[in-house]
Formats: structure tokens, sequence, C-alpha cells
């Protein structure tokens, strides 16, 4: 199927109140189409009536998450559904063209099948109509490049993806817009405080103060419903590496404890219920020792040691045990900082910045050579990737995930770090996401649901009866996701029931 429909933005917020639908459905014979306006039950049961069941029709759409949002709110899920926007950008990684913002589907239809999209001329109906048979012609075109491309694996998990990511969108996360307004009246009163304060410490704390009042003042009045619950727009599409991305609002950049205490303690269980918020520990070493592959770095894993009091004790010419705080807490930043090919002068101003660390140069060298040496299986692996751009004849490189997410390179832009992100990163994307749809068709079985993904983290909400089984639910669906694509390293969950997130 082709599906175009208008006024979706504020779909996250309940049903739109005007929705022109137009559907072309790969049925045999030849497609069929429907237009209808929300009050139109007749249409709108006959389209649930044609995508129903496992049996029903792939359906194809232009932009799947954009479009279903407006669909949402009546919780139907299309059994098999294609993206020509999924599959553009997946293809645009590998080199081929990629149009994003207003137009993009003109663009592609000019660009792949020399046609025009839009007449002055058409009706709505017409223009509907072409809109959805040009998506059907353009998802033709491209899944035969997917399959060369090795993409169809990546593409399908995409796709079946959205429906988790829908039903978050559409839940949301209770949010005490009552603290929180108490919270941001505390950030203003020390602002003014500071202001007319002469202290050498001043400047920072201004600033830091000065980031939380203009980011998130204003969210309490902005974004939170009728109905007490905070919405944002997720979008697993947007980055090179599959990593989700957050908007309206970006719920993936709220401050940690240390830097703005009581803000997580806003977002909140709804009243019977409790939070399970689970996270995957050191996940993406972990990836790496597989991607690499590097046989020290899983045997640390294996065994259950600290892959940073290991690095800490080549360092220091000491035993695992007798590591202190601080020398576990550099080689953190070793592991982290050196993983994905950072050279020693930029490691200076990491180790720093992240944690408070001041290394000279002569530090940050035998930093990175303790790395190297520790993880043998991690050197070898950016050897092969720096000399990817000279072991080639073609005039692009590329690297993949293990689900084989490409990202080409033409030689002259090569890049060795980010040659050396996409894989791991990409990886743990895709163990996550797995593990995401997993949780969607599991919870509700146990009256629970996920909220909101954060990273590495997953957060969802359970009745308090059934709170622990479903933590326990949590990390068996999210280790098996993540383990889809680790086969060879164990995987570890840290999960957690509470009240609100700044317990977790």
């Amino acid at each position: 199927m082709g599906v175009r429909s208008a006024h979706v933005e504020d779909a996250a917020a309940g049903p739109p109140p005007l929705a022109v639908v137009c559907v072309v459905a790969l049925l045999e014979g030849e497609p069929h189409a429907w237009l209808f306006e929300d009050a139109a039950l007749t249409s709108l049961e006959e389209l649930q009536t044609a995508w129903s069941g496992s049996d029903g029709p792939y359906v194809v759409f232009g932009h799947a998450q954009a479009e279903l949002r407006g669909m949402a709110a009546r919780s139907w899920e299309p059994p098999r559904v294609g993206c020509v926007m999924t599959a553009q950008i997946l293809l645009a990684a590998e080199g081929g063209p990629r149009f994003r913002g207003r137009g993009w589907l003109e663009q592609l239809a000019a660009e792949l099948l020399d046609v025009e999209l839009l007449s002055p001329m058409c009706t709505e109906f017409d223009a509907l109509a072409r809109e959805a048979s040009v998506s059907l012609e353009l998802m033709r075109r491209m899944t035969p490049q997917l399959r060369r491309a090795g993409l169809v694996p990546t593409f399908e998990m995409e796709c079946s993806l959205l429906p988790s990511v829908l039903d978050m969108e559409r839940r949301g996360i209770r949010f005490d817009r009552e603290a929180f307004t108490v919270l941001v009246r505390g950030w203003q009163e020390a602002h003014d405080e500071l202001t007319l304060a002469d202290a050498e410490d001043a400047p920072p704390r201004l600033r830091r103060l000065k980031k939380l009042l203009s980011t998130y003042a204003h969210w309490g009045d902005t974004f939170v419903g009728d109905d007490g619950r905070i919405r944002c727009h997720l979008h697993p599409m947007t980055t090179d590496s599959g990593r989700f991305s957050c908007t309206d609002p970006n719920l993936q950049q709220v401050p940690s404890t240390h830097t703005a205490p009581g803000f997580r303690a806003c977002f909140r269980a709804s009243p019977g219920h409790r939070l399970i918020v689970a996270d995957y520990a050191q996940v993406e070493l972990r990836v790496a020792a597989q991607v690499a592959p590097c046989d020290a770095m899983r045997r640390v894993f294996v065994e259950g040691r600290d892959p940073h009091r290991t690095t800490a004790a080549t360092l220091t010419g000491k035993s695992e045990h007798d590591i202190t705080d601080r020398e576990r807490k550099l080689a953190k930043a070793i592991n982290f900082g050196f993983l994905f090919g950072m050279g020693p002068r930029r490691f200076q101003s990491y180790a720093e910045a992240s944690y408070g660390l001041e290394l000279d140069p002569a530090q940050a060298r035998e930093a990175r050579d303790a790395f190297l040496r520790t993880y043998p299986g991690v050197h070898a692996w950016h050897q092969r990737t720096a000399a990817l751009p000279r072991d080639t004849n073609d005039e692009r490189v590329h690297v993949a995930t293990r689900l084989g997410r490409r990202r080409g390179f033409d030689i002259a832009d090569f890049s060795f770090t980010t040659a050396l992100n996409i894989p791991v990163q990409g990886t743990a994307a895709e163990g996550f996401k797995l593990a995401m749809m997993r949780l969607h068709t599991r919870l509700p079985a146990l009256e629970a649901r996920g909220l909101l993904c954060v990273h590495d983290e997953y957060i969802a909400e359970a009745p308090a009866a059934h709170a622990e089984q479903v933590r326990e639910r949590v990390v068996e669906e999210m280790t098996a996701g993540m383990r889809a694509v680790t086969p060879d390293v164990p995987i570890e969950v840290e999960a957690t029931v509470c009240d609100n997130w700044e317990e977790a």
C-alpha cells in the first residue's frame, strides 16, 4: 500500500480533527484506492478490514512514521510495512542520492523515475493518488538496490520497529508540572543571586543556570498535555549509525541528577504504577569486542571482570584487585576515549572535560599505548580500518554494522573515527531496536508498556503489582535483542523499579 495523510503533526495528543488519506493497496490485480475524511466510518472500516490480519497486504508509505502517526491513535498496525524514506536513507548512506525536508519525495521521484510528481491542474484526490502510486513504484525500484547492498535485514528491522516507536510517542510519560515549576523557580532565584555575586566560581555556575533556564524552563507550559503527560517525537533514522534522536522536546538530553538535581524526579509513574528503568552496561565495549573482534576484551566480559580495571592494570603494572578509584577513573576515560581512535592530544582535552583528569602529552601517549596493549584485537581493527582508503581500487570505501547497515565514504573524505564509530554504535542501536520490538509485543501481556528510549536506556511503566515481573521481562528481552547481534559476548542489563526517573 501507499498512504499519504494530512494534518498529522499533532497526532501525539490524539487523533487529528480531519485526515484526508489516499491508499493504494498491493493486492492481486490493480491497486485499490480510498479517499476519506475522519468521520467517514464506512471508509475507515473498509481500510481497517483491508489490512488487518497476518495475511494482509504489504503496505508501502512515503514516510511511514509521519503518516502512521495520523492513525496511531486508533491502534492500527499494518501487518507488513515498507517505507520509501527509510529505503532512501539507507541507500544514501551507500552513496546514493539523499533528499530531506520539504519536497523530498518529488526530488526522489524525479531522480529515480524521471517523473513529475505534482501538477498544478491536479485535484486533491488526484495528487494524493499520484503520490501513493509513485511511492509504490519507488519501493519497487529500490527493493533490488537494497538486496544488492545487503540492506534488506536492516530495512525490514527499521520498518518493523515503527509500531513500538509510535506507541511510545502516543503514550508519553507522566510529568509533575508543579514540582517542575518549583524547580525552575529555584533555578531563577539562584541565577539572580549569582548575577549580583562577585565570586570566582560564579561564571561557570551562571552559565549552567542560564542553559537550564533557556533550554528547559518552558517545558511545563509547552510540552505537557492536559493529561499530565509529556510526549516527544522519536527519530530512529536520522543518524548515520542508526541511533535514535529525539525532538519536541529532546528527552534524550534531560540533564543528569549531578547537573540538575530534581529534574528527572519530575518524570513519574502513573498512580498505581511503577517505572522500570533499564540500561545496558558497557554496551559499546561489549559490541566492540564482537565487531573488532577482540578476544582479550571478550574474555574480560566472559569472566565477569571489569574492563576498566583491566586497562588500569596494564597502565600501572598492578593487579586488577589493587587498582585505586582514581586509576579506574583514568582507565574508564582511556577505554571510551581510545576505542574510536582518538589521538593523544585530543584525549588530553577529553579526559579533563569529561573526567576532570589533567594529563601531560607523555601521559596521554602512555595511556593510548596501554589501551592498545591491553586489547590487541581492537588495535588490529584500528589498523585495518585506517588502511581502508589505500587498500581499495574503488573511489569509495564502506563500513558496516552486524545487520548490514553500511556507511560509504569518498576516499578524500574518509573519517577514521567515524569509520570505527559506525559499526559499534550502529550494531548497538540494532540490538536495542530488536529488543524494543520484542518488548512491544510481550509487555502488554503483563499490562505494561514501553514509554521512552534514551540512548541505551529503556523506560517502561507497569502496574505496581506486576512491576518486579516486568523488570525481569525487560532484562530478558533487552538481553536477547542485543545478543542477536553480539552472540559471542555476554550482555548485561541493569534494571530498577522506581517511582520516578531520578531514583533509577
